[in-house]
């Protein structure tokens, strides 16, 4: 390429084991009946909130449980609970001036429990939604763990999203139906005061309970929708115990033999006796035709430092790389060979391990008219770092970081990354669309075969985070690379989709 840089992909199963027991809460303490709660289904839930003092009802003998929770009363509650009595020196906010809930605003804002709703703004009299009920309660009960399980399918993308499924490993939310949580939605009073109730006992997932076992005769087929995370489960020896496991499905759709299936806690498992994930428990729909799964969506588009996690040199295929994570300044691989010796033009290098595939590529495109040759190939973080400087000079600091990547950023340094143009044609950058021309064409139709993925595909700048570049090839290996075409992902989303940041 001439300018961006991008991730990759591989193969891998990251399991977080959870154990413990099931419990949501410890049994309701006797307190004060309210008149209108008889027929609640959170009644116990609601006079242990009475009964710890957290609340006093909404007046008239009353506690009003299907009426929305403001972020004034919320607060209110949360101060009550957790006992917060430090005050701030200066006021946080003006919009709660006069409001019954300012001093407990006040001190929810000391606790570092809230930020309120915009600068110097609390909006007291906003309703909570659960999103934002599950940032409150994760600050202020502590939790760490559980995030990036992925447990629900309606809250990619939001900012509540980790906070979520720490809620949901911690026993405190189930989700509001099938692998959903509602994220937008009101939380009323009532489901108030159940939240704060197993929050006051959160317990990771645990105990089965199963309803029944089933097995099969011969092994049935479920297809795996990927790609994408099942959420799977990890059972004891005598089925007695359950915890659940977070497993990374394939990249392309797959099926797999399951030969049993068990319930546990409402929920359908099926355990898989072959195909790539062998040997996993995954949830199913109920008629075990297929398994739930969903690809995550990679972060939107901004731009950061951060260490990509992945930057071993062995893990060339599956190191993330795009406007957010990096490589370090050091990352420079030891067993580039000149690309003269690989059908190619000379002057430029890449890695060992990509030779044989692209000389290869470079010897059958020949064959078929298509003779392509180099531009770039290996490039040290220095050098990157002179590349996006030139970008800059050209076009300007915006324009170059749509098309150039920044040092530290470029997959270029991983030197499993090639810019290709026709033989005797102009730099591939300065055509209309180099993948128009007939050796464009055959890499665009032929590259993956022998390992090689177009990192910046046409019309995917919102996901890819740059500009469209025909010419940029990044070696994966040939499963890979085939994986990710039959999936119809771009490479930064495969990537994410298979193993996160």
């Amino acid at each position: 390429m001439s300018r961006r840089q991008h991730p990759s992909l591989l193969l891998l199963a990251a399991v977080i084991a959870l154990a413990g027991g099931l419990g949501l809460g410890p049994a309701p303490v006797a307190a004060a009946t309210f008149s209108d709660i008889a027929d609640s289904p959170f009644r116990a839930d609601i006079e242990w909130l009475a009964g710890e003092g957290i609340t006093t009802g909404c007046g008239d003998g009353k506690f009003c449980p299907d009426d929305p929770v403001t972020r004034g009363q919320m607060a209110t509650f949360l101060v009550r609970m957790f006992g917060y009595t430090a005050e701030p020196a200066t006021d946080p906010f003006h919009d709660d001036d006069g409001s019954v809930h300012e001093r407990n605003i006040n001190r929810l804002y000391v606790s570092g429990v809230t930020t309120g709703c915009a600068q110097g703004l609390f909006c007291p009299k906003h309703d909570v939604t659960r999103g934002q009920m599950a940032t409150f309660l994760t600050r202020a009960l502590g939790l760490r763990y559980g995030a990036g399980n992925d447990w629900f399918a309606d809250d990619d993308g939001t900012s509540h999203e980790a906070n979520l499924d720490r809620l949901y490993f911690a026993g405190i939310t189930r989700g509001c139906g099938s692998a959903r949580v509602c994220p937008t939605r009101v939380v009323t009073r009532g489901q108030m005061a159940a939240l704060l109730h197993r929050a006051s006992s959160p317990a990771p997932i645990a105990a089965a309970g199963f309803s029944e076992r089933v097995s099969y005769a011969t092994p049935i087929t479920v297809e795996f929708v990927g790609p994408a995370r099942f959420r799977g489960v990890t059972f004891s020896s005598d089925g007695a115990s359950a915890s659940l496991a977070k497993r990374f499905g394939t990249i392309a759709r797959v099926t797999a033999a399951v030969d049993r299936s068990k319930m546990v806690s409402g929920v359908r498992y099926a355990h898989v006796s072959a195909g790539p994930l062998q040997g996993a428990w995954v949830k199913v729909t109920e008629t075990i035709a297929s398994a739930l799964g969903r690809a995550p969506r990679p972060p939107a588009c901004r731009y950061d430092d951060v260490l990509t996690s992945r930057r071993a040199y062995d893990q060339y295929a599956i190191t993330l790389l795009d406007t957010i994570y990096k490589l370090p300044s050091t990352y420079a691989p030891g067993d580039l060979v000149d690309t003269g010796t690989l059908a190619l033009n000379s002057g430029y290098r890449v890695r060992k391990i990509v030779a044989s595939n692209l000389k290869a590529m470079a010897t059958d495109a020949r064959a078929a008219g298509a003779t392509i040759r180099l531009v770039s190939a290996y490039r040290s973080y220095a050098q990157q770092k002179t590349t996006f400087d030139y970008w800059v000079s050209v076009s300007g600091y915006q324009q170059a970081l749509l098309t150039s990547a920044r040092a530290g950023h470029s997959e270029h340094q991983l030197g499993t990354t090639v810019d290709v143009t026709s033989l005797n044609g102009s730099a591939p950058w300065d055509y209309a669309d180099w993948a128009t021309t007939t050796a464009g064409a055959w890499m665009t139709a032929n590259a993956w075969r022998y390992g090689f993925v177009m990192t910046y595909p046409k019309g995917r700048t919102d996901v890819t985070c740059y500009a469209y570049e025909p010419w940029h090839y990044r070696y994966v290996g040939k499963p890979i690379a085939s994986a990710v075409r039959t999936s119809g992902m771009s490479l930064r989303e495969a990537i994410w989709a298979a193993y996160g940041p």
